[in-house]
């Protein structure tokens, strides 16, 4: 099931956050950073009845860092950070996640194939995952049916993240790099 923060617990509050995340505010940085964070927290807030209290964040990194602080900081719980070059992970792992629930926490999933790539990795059974995003494409709707996505909101955008400042054609700005100010004009 998809949960969508924006539509199902509408607030100015977390209007005004979503518009200042979005790639064309030309917002970077600390202040970009603190949204996610407040994002991350006001979507676990809402909804922290579906997350067990065993549970671990598996943070993608590194445009995650900051929403999953914030996911975290509501659930006290244990948070991995997630490199898809380290192919032992889940193996370095096993003693922090072993009967927990997993957490998959990224900034934004286009596709969605990265997180089902990663997922099908650890091999357990989907109640046992719930996927989090501060942005959700609509084109990856379908490929997560089978598991409880919550969101921030749902974007009929497909931009690929890229060194631009600005949309162009199919490209915008890399939501990493802007958290991060590694964007250059």
């Amino acid at each position: 099931m998809i949960h969508i923060l924006n539509e199902d617990f509408k607030s100015e509050k977390t209007d005004e956050l979503i518009s200042t995340c979005k790639s064309n505010s030309d917002i970077m940085g600390g202040r970009l950073r603190k949204v996610h964070y407040n994002l991350g927290r006001i979507l676990t807030q809402n909804y922290k009845n579906h997350f067990s209290e065993q549970c671990c964040i598996v943070s993608f990194l590194r445009s995650a860092l900051p929403f999953s602080f914030g996911v975290a900081d509501i659930l006290d719980c244990p948070i991995l950070f997630y490199d898809s070059n380290n192919h032992d992970f889940f193996d370095k792992n096993k003693d922090v996640i072993n009967d927990k629930q997993m957490l998959f926490v990224d900034a934004v999933i286009n596709s969605g194939r990265g997180m089902l790539e990663t997922i099908g990795k650890l091999k357990v059974s989907h109640q046992k995952i719930k996927i989090i995003t501060n942005v959700l494409c609509d084109k990856a709707l379908e490929i997560f049916a089978d598991y409880d996505v919550f969101t921030v909101r749902v974007s009929h955008n497909s931009f690929k993240g890229a060194k631009v400042l600005k949309q162009v054609d199919d490209k915008g700005p890399d939501t990493g790099d802007r958290l991060f100010r590694t964007l250059f004009e």
